[in-house]
Formats: C-alpha cells, sequence, structure tokens
C-alpha cells in the first residue's frame, strides 16, 4: 500500500492508514508480514506450474529459462543493492539534521544571552516554547505520517518574530544579532527538511521498478521443476524470504520518523532540559563519567 500511495494508486488517506498499521506492528510482525507474502507468493505459483504443466515439461525450460534467471537475479540485486544503500544513507543523513537542529536550538539559546535582559528572556521563552511543541506536537504528528502540527508552526513563527524585531541598542550588539539571524534561517531550513523527509525518500518511479522487479524474480522459479519437491520448495522458498526480508528493510528504512525504528525526538529533549537548567541559573547540564 505505501508503495501504491508513492506512485500515486492509493489516495493519501490510505497512506495515513498504512503508517498506523506500522507505527502499531512490532518489528518482527512486519518482518512476518512481508516474507511471508513473498514466500506465499512465489512457492504458491510454483506449486500451481507443477501442477498445471507437469515436471517434465517444465524441465524443459532449464537451459534456456536458467540463463535468463541468471541475469533477472543479478540486475534485480544490483537495484536492490542501490535502493537500500539509498534509503540508509538518507536515514541518516535525516538523524544527522535533526541532531543538527538541536544543536541550533542550542547555540540561539547561548547567543541570547548576548542581548539585553528583557529581550534576550523573550527569545529564550520563544525558542523554549518552540523546542517543547516541536517535542511534544511536531514529533507525534511525525510519526503518523502528518506534516507537522498547526501549533508548532505558530510557535515557530513567535520565535522568528521575537529575533526579526532585535534591535541593536549599540554596534557591539549586531554581530550578535547577525549571528542569530543566522541561526533562526537555518533552524528554518532544518524544520522544512525535517517536514518533508516524512514521506520517505523514494520517488514513485524507483517504488515502481522495485515491486515490479520483486514480482518478475519471485515469478520466475515456476519455470523450473525438479524431481524433489520438497528441496525445491525450500530453495524457492529461501529466494522468497531474503526479497521479502530487503523490501521490509527498504520500508524500515524509507519512512525515518515512523515504524518500528523511527527517529525520536531524544535530541530535542536533551537540548530542551539544558536549556531549561540554564535559564534556572545553573550550569550548562553535561553528563559526567560514573565514578571508577
Amino acid at each position: 500500500m505505501l508503495g501504491r500511495y508513492a506512485m500515486g494508486i492509493w489516495s493519501r488517506e490510505e497512506f495515513l492508514s498504512s503508517i498506523e498499521i506500522i507505527n502499531v506492528l512490532p518489528a518482527w510482525a512486519l518482518a512476518a508480514i512481508f516474507i511471508g507474502a513473498a514466500i506465499v507468493f512465489s512457492v504458491g505459483l510454483q506449486l500451481l506450474a507443477r501442477w498445471r504443466f507437469g515436471t517434465d515439461r517444465l524441465k524443459l525450460n532449464h537451459e534456456v529459462a536458467g540463463f535468463k534467471y541468471s541475469v533477472v537475479g543479478v540486475a534485480y540485486a544490483v537495484l536492490l543493492a542501490f535502493v537500500v544503500f539509498g534509503v540508509w544513507s538518507e536515514l541518516d543523513r535525516t538523524e544527522q539534521s535533526v541532531l543538527t537542529e538541536a544543536e541550533r536550538f542550542y547555540n540561539l539559546h547561548r547567543t541570547s544571552f548576548n542581548f539585553p535582559e528583557e529581550t534576550g528572556e523573550k527569545m529564550r521563552q520563544a525558542l523554549i516554547a518552540y523546542a517543547i511543541e516541536v517535542r511534544d506536537n511536531d514529533w507525534p504528528m511525525m510519526e503518523n505520517g502528518y506534516f507537522g502540527s498547526k501549533s508548532a508552526a505558530e510557535a515557530f513563527t513567535r520565535l522568528s518574530f521575537a529575533v526579526g524585531q532585535t534591535q541593536p541598542e549599540n554596534i557591539g550588539l549586531l554581530p550578535s544579532i547577525i549571528h542569530a539571524t543566522n541561526l533562526m534561517q537555518e533552524i528554518a531550513d532544518l524544520r522544512l527538511g525535517r517536514l518533508a523527509d516524512v514521506d520517505g525518500h523514494m520517488t514513485p518511479t524507483i517504488w515502481g521498478v522495485l515491486l515490479l522487479g520483486a514480482l518478475v524474480t519471485l515469478s520466475y522459479p515456476a519455470f523450473f521443476a525438479t524431481r524433489d519437491i520438497g528441496a525445491q520448495v525450500l530453495m524457492t522458498g529461501g529466494l522468497a524470504a531474503i526479497i521479502g526480508a530487503i523490501l521490509f528493510l527498504t520500508i524500515n528504512l524509507n519512512f525515518p520518523f515512523s515504524g518500528p525504528d523511527r527517529l525520536t525526538p531524544g535530541p530535542i529533549e536533551n537540548v530542551i532540559q539544558r536549556m531549561l537548567a540554564e535559564d534556572r541559573g545553573g550550569q550548562p547540564l553535561f553528563r559526567q563519567a560514573p565514578d571508577p
């Protein structure tokens, strides 16, 4: 269903329903669905072909079909490697972007102490309020396939206004104002990038080729037959299990904020606690190593 949404076949409402399902299911259950479906399709088609055409007739395909199957297998293996590497790299980029966003929050918080007390306090209050909105409202919405929350967008607008309306009371404040403005621009870019990643990284074309390749590869064992049906079923089932597992991995990696291994707002939570602690007059929070 997720792939069909990406190809424009299913509506966004159906896509959101699918996201809710993969959020509820544990990793092992989701993997079992993909692997089980691949095995049932491939082995079932193979047994149907044996029943319909017979072993002797299917054996005639071995020489020609075997060569073609090797070409199909290599081509699909290269495609799978390309896709898995691509979505894995994009997941890592998204994770780094979240860490960078949290870092920019903290940098802006520290910069606010360069301003007069009233101005800096307003900036810090708006910043912490926005960070809490990201943690409490943006993140649950993203996990369910939505592009953030309205309240978080409004909190960002208030933060942007607090920073943008800062006036230099003396020439010495000008570098801090420029730095704060640059940080706000980076925070805005990181927010847009984070929300854009909610829908995943794979294009409709890649989804279509990936699913078509899976169907062709899983169907090819139906052109072969051996006298030992048990051995053939095991070989076909093993191949189908590998393909199903890779498809599960692709889905799991493609949606960074959904699924059993989704990214959490942990970095945002950590920086919120650091900012709150410093606002209470404490020192920056750093975890100390345990006593030996």
